[in-house]
């Protein structure tokens, strides 16, 4: 690839999310030391963070800590210690949060233990509940009223809150490896493996598989939802170095996926997503480097923000042709790169919609920027699948 295209590529995306990025909202640093697989649950209107581990320099520091973040005061205050794995702490835990309640175990670390624990806020407490059949790892889970569910290879395990017991739903019809994706929306269950995605229909016991993921990231992405909707953020693509910054959108609805602005941060993987009610946060995670900070996302914000913006791509990801639609930019140039940086299209925008057909182009990333007198007014990209 050509060096001095790549880097007008990265520096003009950067420059367009940075204006269009409204969607994510820098907040207080999450209170401890930066980290990566790290542990994230909301119980009432609180945010709770900590565990994970660190291992840059490699020796492998593991983490025991736990956080509570106040919303109203943008502000992190210390609680108790995790308890498990005999007080040394963990990482890549499974967390279940259910409304008032919030429920964490298994891990990386602590041989074959399945040992499961509740956070009870009011007393600042870690209270032992019955273990898991087996040890959950470098895995998520969905919840779906008093219920939690992870897949372990290839069986579906239910957690009732309730009940404090442990039930084998059966066998999916995927395997779970290792660093899934999952989210609930409106009492169905969604997980991402690589680039699949499946429903699970808690009445029946039945999946269903739903529109294929379109994004770079096959694991170690944050997932979380708002407004009836999925998202998947950044995470890596075969080799844990290639980290991205992508926002994908899941419409259960339409079953359609919608690529977003990308996040406003540095690219990473293993970060910690979280809802609090229609709020989503993401904070922590690593690319090589480890990071504290934490952000809150509002897919809403974006939408508000368009007329600053003022160009639609749609559909995003397409299979034969991409239509552009603006009134702002009538006169401008649209340019379209390939993934590789070559100039593929070179057009002046004549009509308030402009069409881009496929033609023999393979699938893709591409990336379009649109030109004014000389100068870039505004940048973005889509996909052929």
């Amino acid at each position: 690839m050509n060096i001095k295209t790549l880097l007008f590529i990265a520096f003009s995306l950067q420059l367009s999310y940075s204006n269009a990025a409204s969607s994510w909202s820098q907040l207080a640093n999450f209170g401890a030391e930066a980290r990566h697989r790290g542990a994230g649950l909301v119980i009432g209107n609180k945010v709770y963070m900590g565990l994970g581990h660190y291992n840059g320099t490699g020796v492998n520091i593991i983490k025991n800590d736990w956080w509570q973040y106040d919303p109203g005061t943008n502000s992190w205050s210390q609680k108790a210690n995790y308890v498990g794995n005999n007080g040394i702490g963990n990482y890549a835990v499974l967390t279940f949060d259910m409304g008032n309640r919030g429920f964490l175990g298994g891990g990386q670390q602590g041989g074959s233990f399945s040992e499961f624990f509740e956070y009870v806020p009011s007393t600042n407490t870690w209270e032992g509940r019955t273990p898991s059949p087996t040890k959950p790892q470098n895995t998520y889970g969905f919840v779906i009223g008093n219920k939690g569910y992870y897949v372990a290879t290839n069986q579906l395990r239910e957690y009732n809150s309730t009940t404090d017991t442990w039930t084998n739903k059966g066998t999916t019809p995927f395997t779970v490896n290792a660093w899934n994706s999952a989210f609930a929306i409106d009492g169905k269950g969604y997980i991402k493996i690589n680039n699949s995605l499946w429903e699970y229909k808690p009445l029946t016991n039945q999946w269903v598989t739903r529109a294929n993921f379109p994004g770079l990231a096959t694991a170690g992405s944050v997932s979380f939802t708002q407004n009836g909707k999925g998202y998947i953020v950044g995470g890596f693509g075969g080799s844990l170095s290639n980290v991205n910054s992508e926002v994908w959108e899941f419409n259960p609805a339409t079953n359609t996926w919608q690529a977003l602005s990308n996040f406003l941060g540095t690219s990473r993987r293993f970060a910690v997503g979280l809802n609090l009610g229609n709020r989503a946060f993401l904070g922590t995670g690593t690319n090589g480097t480890n990071f504290n900070d934490f952000w809150e996302f509002d897919a809403l914000a974006e939408l508000n923000d368009a007329s600053k913006v003022d160009v639609v791509c749609y559909p995003n990801p397409a299979v034969q042709k991409v239509q552009f639609k603006t009134e702002e930019h009538l006169g401008a140039n649209l340019l379209i790169y390939n993934s590789t940086g070559q100039l593929i299209s070179n057009k002046r925008i004549e009509n308030k919609t402009e069409v881009f057909c496929r033609e023999n182009n393979q699938a893709g990333v591409y990336f379009f920027f649109i030109k004014k007198d000389g100068q870039e007014v505004y940048s973005n990209k889509f996909i052929f699948q």
